[in-house]
């Protein structure tokens, strides 16, 4: 705008001025180029792009105490739940009644997370240890049923329907990984077989499905899973568990079982390092 009312004025002055200082003042009326003006505008960067992935939990159980925003069910059953040095800890004293069993219509205490299919949950080091230590398997006499692992549940507690996947001994078969699911009261089970995780405790992956079916996958555990990859393995070669699956609508509960069958074994406690989700 400042541009066009120079004009009538410089035009009255050219007409009035020789022709060498007409071509001067031409030259002064000719915007200079501004060279520094394309550095100046320059929208790169160098640093890389960072996503934020909200879609990602990891619970190393460092806050020492409570467990920190679990919904948890049937929490008398077991009632001696926390983070305890950096690791879950369910201590497991009495099972009178079978209290803390996961079988048929009985079930026991699970802290859980609301996810979404599709999702993937993994725990970490999950498995079975005494009192004393809980990176030490009990020897399992007289075939006990001692158990710690991961359940999928849907969100109506009352409704009986579940999947899971534990580690520990069942009865004579010890050392193992079971597998369970369980429609309307009415349980499959079975395992992948003794002396398979000879430490009492394995890692855990259940892969949630855009159909909304489950796909379980386990491994010896991996201590150092952020630097080593994991080496995972289908349960019983398929991935699927026993029977047929309850009916899973697109939210569930996952999370962490601690439980007995009968006395034999008992007291016991059931440990984890970590979980991740991804949801």
């Amino acid at each position: 705008m400042k541009k066009l009312l120079w004009i009538p004025l410089c035009a009255g002055i050219l007409l009035s001025c020789s022709t060498d200082k007409v071509d001067a003042l031409e030259d002064a009326l000719v915007d200079p180029v501004d060279d520094t003006v394309e550095d100046a505008v320059d929208d790169s960067t160098d640093d890389p792009v960072v996503e934020s992935n909200n879609d990602y939990f990891i619970d190393r159980f460092d806050t020492e105490g409570a467990l920190v925003d679990y919904v948890t069910n049937n929490a008398s059953a077991v009632p001696n739940v926390a983070s305890v040095s950096g690791r879950y800890k369910a201590t497991l004293n009495d099972n009178a009644n079978n209290i803390t069993l996961h079988f048929n219509m009985d079930q026991g205490r699970i802290d859980a997370k609301l996810v979404e299919f599709p999702f993937e949950f993994i725990a970490r080091n999950i498995g079975i240890g005494t009192l004393e230590d809980s990176q030490t398997a009990p020897v399992p006499n007289n075939g006990p049923y001692l158990f710690s692992g991961v359940q999928v549940h849907v969100t109506d507690f009352n409704s009986i329907n579940s999947s899971h996947v534990v580690v520990g001994h069942r009865g004579n078969t010890g050392y193992t990984i079971e597998g369970k699911n369980t429609v309307d009261g009415d349980s499959s089970v079975n395992d992948i077989g003794a002396n398979t995780v000879p430490e009492g405790r394995g890692d855990i992956r259940i892969v949630g499905n855009t159909d909304r079916t489950l796909t379980v996958y386990w491994q010896t555990p991996n201590p150092d899973f952020e630097t080593t990859d994991d080496n995972w393995m289908l349960y019983n070669d398929t991935g699927n568990l026993p029977g047929v699956a309850p009916s899973y609508d697109s939210e569930v509960y996952i999370g962490l079982i601690t439980y007995a069958f009968g006395q034999n074994g008992v007291p016991f406690v059931g440990t984890c390092d970590a979980i991740e989700i991804w949801d």
